[in-house]
């Protein structure tokens, strides 16, 4: 580490400056040695000066008259010394306006930085009001959306209770309907025993063998008849129940449609309130609401009646239930 400038430093400085011919000044001792700031310099300097005149050997003393210093030498010495002492005082001045402007010029950058913080704090304080109204307005959304959904959801609930319904009296009807058939199958096989009967009997009593034969062949008939209406009866039941069954599954499709743009509405609104980082909470409830939507399952293995697949449905009948509709 560099040592400060010491008193012997300077007075060296300056008698070189003296036998090199040169006035000693502040700046130009600060230069021969190479470091030293004005005020270390300047007062070892006036030391200097002040011990000039008794190293020089005509310094006053309490025995020696003023007569006996030659008057050039005086005249050389104070104005030596008045020279040193101006170029001391201009260094100082001009240390202390340098020092002035460094000190004006940092209050003019406090001041300037003082400002720009000011508007930077009513720049900040308005896009902290921004932020609020937005974070209102995404809550707002949020619940709205959370409404809607809810709202969604319960119409949802109420149309998969219905369609059960309906598919539980399609059932039915359809098992009905299977007995039914059975039943005239069962009549006809009856008949046709009978018929039998009547034309093993014929050659023994063929007047009564026709007058059976006539009486049955009447029964049968309106056992036809009654059967092909209650056939047509349960048909025209059947494609009622399907109509309704189909309509109340396009009613279905569209509230899935309406529920899936509620949901990507909804998600839209989480992004939103996760841009401005504040509504996480928020954003957590609905994506938790939005993941209880229930999906859409039958429990009967050999036929599904709905899928939804990318907003649209798919309506498969039972194999069983299309044969007897070509019928």
């Amino acid at each position: 580490m560099s040592r400060g400038v010491q008193e012997a430093d300077v007075w060296a400085a300056a008698d070189a400056l003296i036998a090199q011919g040169l006035r000693p000044t502040i700046e130009r001792v600060r230069q021969h040695i190479g470091r030293g700031s004005p005020n270390t310099v300047s007062p070892m300097l006036e030391t200097w000066f002040a011990a000039l005149g008794r190293r020089l050997g005509v310094a006053e003393s309490g025995n020696e008259p003023v007569d006996q210093v030659p008057e050039p030498i005086r005249q050389a010495a104070e104005q030596m010394w008045n020279s040193a002492l101006e170029q001391a005082r201009i260094a100082a001045e001009q240390v202390l306006q340098t020092r002035e402007a460094q000190i004006s010029a940092a209050e003019e950058s406090m001041k300037a930085q003082q400002q720009q913080l000011s508007q930077r704090e009513e720049v900040m304080q308005q896009q902290k009001s921004a932020m609020d109204e937005a974070m209102k307005l995404a809550r707002s959304q949020a619940q709205e959306l959370s409404r809607r959904l809810e709202e969604m959801q319960q119409l949802l609930q109420e149309r998969e209770t219905q369609i059960q319904s309906l598919r539980s009296d399609l059932l039915e009807k359809g098992r009905q309907r299977e007995t039914d058939q059975q039943q005239h199958a069962e009549a006809l096989q009856a008949a046709s025993a009978e018929r039998q009967r009547l034309a093993e009997q014929f050659a023994g009593n063929e007047r009564r063998m026709l007058g059976e034969l006539d009486r049955t062949r009447q029964e049968v008939s309106a056992a036809k008849k009654q059967a092909s209406e209650t056939e047509r009866r349960q048909q025209t039941r059947y494609e009622e129940l399907h109509e309704r069954f189909v309509r109340s599954e396009e009613s279905l499709v569209q509230a899935r449609g309406s529920q899936l743009s509620a949901e990507q509405a909804l998600k839209s609104a989480n992004e939103r309130i996760a841009d401005l980082k504040s509504l996480v909470e928020a954003r957590d409830q609905v994506n938790m609401q939005a993941s209880l939507a229930p999906a859409s399952s039958t429990s009967d293995p050999t036929q599904r009646l709905i899928r939804p697949s990318r907003g649209t449905a798919r309506v498969h009948l039972p194999a069983k239930s299309l044969r007897k509709n070509r019928r």
